[in-house]
């Protein structure tokens, strides 16, 4: 945060000098007193420390991703295995945790995909073996 050394005003452009006393030198400073017009003095401390903010995924986004992929059966748990992979290699923490998830669902949905599969098949050969 920038502020006007001459009246301690905010400086959102430094390149163009303080808005309000046409100072052109500005400087980072945490804390400034400013006097008004009527004789009485205004503090101003800036305490917070620079701390990025930590990107996440939106949570509706991951709920629709999950519903995805157990909605469409097996083509959408061959995606979800895919798209896992690529968010688990991403250097943001959120979205490893989120891939690490998709995996897990991914897996459990092919699995059941593929018992699903057999269990058809073998009903189906029990049908057809009665009906010969």
């Amino acid at each position: 945060m920038s502020f006007c050394p001459k009246c301690g005003r905010e400086i959102i452009n430094e390149s163009l000098g303080c808005p309000v006393c046409n100072q052109q030198q500005a400087e980072q400073i945490d804390r400034f007193v400013v006097e008004d017009d009527k004789g009485t003095y205004q503090k101003f401390e800036n305490n917070q420390a620079y701390q990025p903010v930590e990107q996440t995924m939106h949570p509706a986004l991951k709920v629709i991703i999950i519903a995805l992929i157990i909605l469409v059966g097996g083509v959408g748990a061959v995606a979800g295995l895919v798209g896992g992979i690529v968010l688990m290699k991403s250097p943001i923490a959120d979205y490893q945790k989120f891939g690490k998830l998709v995996m897990i669902v991914s897996i459990v949905m092919l699995a059941l995909s593929v018992v699903c599969c057999l269990l058809y098949g073998m009903l189906y050969g029990v049908a057809f073996m009665g009906m010969v």
